[in-house]
Formats: C-alpha cells, structure tokens, sequence
C-alpha cells in the first residue's frame, strides 16, 4: 500500500500532520529519521518518515514507528516475482550466494 493508504489504515488524520516538503531530497528525509520524531499513528519513536500528500491539507510528514510500518507494509513498484528474478541476476553478476524463499515457488537456492 502507499503512505496515504497507509495513514487510512492506521486512522492518521492528515490535519494533524506536520507541513513537509512536496517532495523532499532523500537527505531531507534521512535527517528527519535520525531525529526520531513520534509515530504519527500511535506516538512511538519513528524508524521511517515519507511525506503524503493530502488534497485538503497539501504535503505532510508521515512518520511510523516499526510495528505500525509492519501493519502497513509498502507495495513494491513491479510484481514480486520480477523483483526476485532482478535480484537473482544482480546477485550473480557480483558472485554472490544468494537463497530465495516465495510461498509461490517454494525455496531456489542460487
């Protein structure tokens, strides 16, 4: 899911939410997390920070602590099995081992 799927989810109201860049440099992002801001879902230290973007509010910084990360996992941009096969190839190319496990495939060793 995306971070404003993910704010939904977690019951974030984006009002609430610090003003943030429309779309901050990764360093940007970087600082914000070393400073460990409060989950902006249930107040925790931060681990991660992005920023959504709110029609009614505008950009937002969205903080979340690990455990409601892990309730709100992010959807990867290609399908995993893509993923995978990118990962494989890479791996090889660097000679490194590297074992997969899917629930799909079962376990490949490489």
């Amino acid at each position: 899911m995306n971070r404003e799927e993910a704010a939904r989810k977690l019951g974030v109201d984006p009002a609430s939410l610090a003003p943030a860049p429309p779309a901050p440099r990764f360093s940007v992002i970087w600082t914000r997390m070393q400073q460990e801001p409060p989950c902006s879902a249930c107040g925790q230290r931060s681990r991660t920070s992005g920023v959504i973007h709110d029609p009614d509010h505008g950009p937002r910084w969205f903080d979340r602590c690990r455990e409601c990360f892990l309730a709100t996992p992010p959807t990867l941009p290609v399908p995993p099995a893509h993923f995978l096969e990118e990962l494989r190839e890479v791996a090889a190319d660097a000679r490194m081992p590297l074992s997969t496990y899917t629930d799909e495939d079962g376990r490949k060793g490489e």
